[in-house]
């Protein structure tokens, strides 16, 4: 029996500074992406930590030819670090984080309080910096976690991997994608790119951006009978585009739920959903614009099928394009992330829903099983290793505006996700019941 008592007890008594000496070393590296240049950078930061705990080390970079099919300006490799230590036992668990982080521009009016690559904690525990949550953060809470175990001489029932991947924040071919292609995921997976708070994720959306141009013919707008207005051409096919939103976005999952209904609250299983989200055409007022772009945003859900969905929205396309005088259409789709499903009674999944029954010390029935319309990059993992067995938990909370402007995360969540990993690893199921 795992006596959780000085566990907690260690956790809770851990310095702010202890914490903040890890998230400086890492926040204060700017691995913006695009171009992520700096993964060299990160990678020498952060091995020393798996180094002093007898970790080995590999260093796995994606090749060139792969990363080419990223249609994003990268510069740099793309290097992915791969941390592994035996305790001799038959069953191994992954633990996948990503080191590259969104920019950290501001937004409208809105300010950083503080300098986004310079980790900051404020009096009432809260930190601030780009990757606080996503997803530097919980690579901390799990290099905490790690020394706590090899402090208590705690043992773990796993041998441990862990993979510091590239490229997760735009997809396509993310460094988890090579690493599970090229045999490194081994196991029960393990993501901390999530939340620490009580939900677990039963389902997650892909993603699929689909361009649209329609060409015209540039003329004065004094003379536009002589031209061909490329930005009202794209209005048939955007009419046949809505009337295809509409349709998608009444469908549901056969079995995974998600949130309710904004305007009813009726509760509903996860949607896909279909956006409109750029449209960009002509320079000046009197010129008659010879080019339209149309960016789509398409959530897929695990229900869908990938070539059907492409199909449908080239079908409506044609549709549009019947009844356009543009003297062309060209249509080009980017399929980043796929769709994710979990099997909530596999395990794991079991056993991760008692650990956070304990360390949240709340009954089931108050943990929030849903799908949701975010993407992850171990979508990749779950259709190359043709598993539903996945974990998404991290150190964040859907507060924590990752992503936006002030990301921030709490102490007390970095130590409830400490809690979860170290409990996680070396509790029998019979501890937790």
């Amino acid at each position: 029996m795992v006596d959780f008592n000085p566990i907690f007890e260690e956790v809770d008594n851990l310095g702010r500074e202890r914490v903040m000496e890890l998230m400086r070393t890492l926040i204060n590296i700017n691995t913006t992406v695009p171009p992520g240049n700096s993964y060299r950078e990160y990678v020498d930061a952060i091995s020393p930590y798996f180094k002093d705990l007898a970790f080995d080390l590999e260093e796995v970079t994606v090749p060139e030819e792969l990363i080419n099919k990223i249609p994003k300006p990268l510069e740099g490799p793309r290097i992915n670090l791969v941390a592994t230590k035996e305790f001799g036992k038959d069953n191994y668990i992954t633990f996948c984080g990503h080191m590259d982080v969104v920019p950290a521009t501001n937004e409208g009016n809105q300010k950083w309080r503080f300098p986004p690559f310079e980790a900051t904690i404020i009096k009432s525990g809260k930190i601030y910096g780009r990757g606080v949550g996503d997803n530097k953060g919980p690579m901390i809470s799990l290099i905490l976690a790690l020394q706590i175990i090899d402090k208590l001489n705690l043992k773990p029932n796993y041998n441990i991997r862990i993979l510091n991947c590239t490229d997760e924040e735009i997809g396509f071919y993310p460094g988890i994608r090579y690493l599970a292609e090229q045999g490194y995921v081994k196991g029960t997976v393990f993501s901390i790119d999530f939340s620490v708070e009580p939900i677990i994720l039963m389902g997650t959306a892909g993603n699929l951006d689909i361009d649209i141009e329609t060409i015209g013919r540039s003329s004065h707008s004094g003379l536009s009978f002589y031209g061909i207005n490329a930005l009202e051409e794209m209005i048939p096919i955007l009419v046949e585009l809505m009337k295809l939103k509409k349709k998608v976005e009444t469908r549901q999952s056969k079995d995974i739920p998600g949130l309710p209904d904004s305007k009813t609250k009726e509760k509903r299983n996860l949607s896909p959903l279909f956006n409109l989200d750029i449209i960009k055409s002509g320079e000046k007022s009197n010129i008659i614009p010879d080019t339209c772009q149309l960016t789509i945003n398409r959530r897929i859900i695990p229900d869908e099928r990938i070539e059907e969905v492409k199909q449908e929205i080239l079908d409506a396309i044609e549709k549009g394009k019947a009844k356009s005088n543009a003297l062309d259409v060209k249509t080009s789709f980017e399929y980043s992330y796929p769709p994710l499903k979990v099997d909530i009674n596999s395990p794991e999944i079991k056993k991760i829903i008692k650990v956070i029954q304990l360390v949240h010390k709340i009954p089931e029935e108050k943990i929030h099983k849903t799908g949701i319309n975010l993407t992850f990059d171990v979508g990749f993992v779950a259709q190359i290793l043709k598993t539903q067995e996945i974990i998404l938990r991290g150190a964040a909370t859907l507060k924590s505006n990752t992503h936006g402007v002030n990301e921030t995360i709490r102490l007390k969540d970095i130590k409830n996700s400490i809690k979860e990993i170290i409990v996680f690893l070396c509790a029998d199921l019979e501890d937790l019941n």
